[in-house]
C-alpha cells in the first residue's frame, strides 16, 4: 500500500538548520512534523487526535516550537517533540507555567 501524505501547515524553524518545520498527515491519520531541508533529518510524530495550534514558544530544552493540543471536554495539553508532561523537567519549566497561567487568566481552553 502507497503511503499518501499531506501538508497540513508549517510551524515555525527547525532548531537544527533553520528551514521550516511542516506539520504532515498519512492517508491513516497520523501525524507528524518534519524539516523540509531532507538532509537535516528532524521527524518526530504528533498526536493522532486534536487540534493542534503554535503556541509561539519554544521548549528551553530542544528548541523545538510547542503545540497546543486542544480534544473535547478536556483540558488542553503541549507538546514539543513529545508531549511536555513526559519530560523530566516539566515541573520547572518556565514556558509551560507561562502558559497556563496566561489561560488561567484568559480562562480558556480548560484552565
Amino acid at each position: 500500500m502507497v503511503k499518501i501524505m499531506r501538508k497540513i501547515k508549517e510551524v515555525e524553524c527547525c532548531p537544527s538548520c533553520g528551514s521550516s518545520l511542516i506539520i504532515w498527515k498519512t492517508n491513516n491519520y497520523k501525524r507528524f512534523i518534519e524539516c523540509e531541508n531532507k538532509t537535516c533529518g528532524v521527524s518526530y510524530s504528533l498526536p493522532k487526535r486534536g487540534k493542534l495550534s503554535n503556541s509561539a514558544m519554544r521548549c528551553p530544552e530542544k528548541g523545538f516550537p510547542i503545540l497546543i493540543v486542544e480534544k473535547t471536554d478536556q483540558k488542553v495539553y503541549f507538546w514539543a517533540d513529545q508531549p511536555c508532561f513526559t519530560c523530566v523537567k516539566f515541573d520547572k519549566c518556565g514556558v509551560v507555567h507561562e502558559l497556563e497561567n496566561e489561560f488561567k487568566e484568559l480562562e480558556v481552553y480548560g484552565y
